[in-house]
């Protein structure tokens, strides 16, 4: 997993940090690269106030998170693909360093397991 400290950094005068403003266009990017997290042509919104319980265009998810920042502890988007993966697993499945695999995350849009997409929904909000 990247560096995602400036999801919560906080600015002068509640002013975003432009660290901020690119990171919030990454995440966008990252959300809209998978298909399957469009519902009615929205994404799920991470902002403070609609917390992944609705789906809305891209443009607006953007202005939330720019005007009322990230729920809290999002730091592993699980409602838009990504999965934490241990350290402890990495590390098994790793040859190089241990440290590197530290906070890792994946991306899941793998629908070849029924079962594990299955569970996946069941435990995804809507």
């Amino acid at each position: 997993m990247d560096d995602r400290s400036w999801m919560y950094r906080d600015s002068p005068q509640g002013l975003r940090r432009m660290d901020y403003c690119y990171g919030v266009q990454g995440f966008i990017n990252f959300a809209t690269s998978i298909p399957r997290n469009f519902t009615d042509g929205g994404i799920k919104c991470p902002c403070r106030k609609c917390k992944n319980l609705k789906f809305l265009h891209q443009d607006i998810v953007t202005m939330h998170l720019l005007t009322k920042g990230f729920m809290e502890d999002y730091l592993c988007w699980y409602a838009h693909g990504e999965l934490f993966v241990s350290y402890e697993t990495m590390v098994e499945k790793t040859s190089g360093s241990a440290s590197s695999a530290s906070n890792m995350h994946v991306v899941v849009d793998d629908n070849s397991n029924l079962y594990k997409n299955m569970t996946m929904d069941t435990i995804r909000i809507n």
